[in-house]
């Protein structure tokens, strides 16, 4: 469950940075102009970061992905090509993305407005998946945490105790154990950067803990029954 976390949320993170919303412009504009719009978009709280992106980047930037189709483009014309803004949505936005898209097509007259809904789609159930499995892991947490207190009251109703040791250290062999078939079962996916992530050092070592504490709690629970 901690690689499956940490696997949604770097898969999520990967493709929100990818993520560009581009809008079209219909006609030329003066650089002032430009500028002007800009700022209007920048200045909502939906954006990030915007881009613009002039015809002839536009151009030079086809030519050098796909030389083929811009020599086809220049038969056209000198630039067919529209300029446009490249805006990369902040991350909260994206729950309410079309909401931000009707408002930014009063901003100018547009010729058209491009983003890959798909990858919206992707994005927002990655971001749900993983908040799911860090609810799931911190309720576990709570449940061990609370079966740990409950291991102190029965010391203290016993009386001070000393803590056995061996099934503290069973039990937290068991849980480095599990983790790493889990980690034996999801190394292949190690070769694809966009996904692969680590789970928090902070986040092992809880797990060890965790296990380590209802070895414990079981090991007090079997001695009083």
């Amino acid at each position: 469950m901690l690689l499956a976390e940490r696997h949604c949320s770097q898969l999520e993170a990967s493709l929100r940075d990818d993520f560009r919303v581009v809008l079209f412009m219909r006609a030329s504009l003066s650089e002032a102009r430009v500028k002007v719009l800009e700022e209007k978009i920048r200045a909502t709280p939906e954006v990030e970061d915007v881009r613009y992106i002039s015809a002839d980047e536009a151009l030079a930037d086809l030519k050098a992905r796909d030389p083929e189709l811009a020599e086809s483009v220049a038969l056209v014309g000198d630039n067919p090509l529209p300029a446009a803004f490249e805006v990369r949505p902040a991350p909260e936005s994206l729950t309410h993305l079309g909401e931000w898209l009707d408002g930014a097509q009063g901003l100018a007259d547009w010729s058209d407005l491009r983003y890959k809904q798909g990858e919206v789609q992707a994005i927002l159930r990655l971001r749900f998946y993983a908040h799911l499995l860090r609810m799931t892991l911190s309720t576990l947490m709570c449940l061990i945490a609370g079966l740990a207190l409950a291991g102190l009251g029965f010391s203290a109703a016993g009386g001070v105790k000393p803590v056995a040791l061996l099934p503290v250290l069973w039990a937290a062999g068991g849980g480095a154990a599990g983790a790493a078939f889990a980690l034996a079962i999801c190394w292949p996916l190690h070769r694809d950067e966009l996904l692969w992530a680590w789970p928090v050092p902070l986040a092992q070592v809880a797990l060890l803990a965790a296990c380590a504490s209802l070895g414990w709690f079981l090991s007090l629970w079997r001695a009083e029954s």
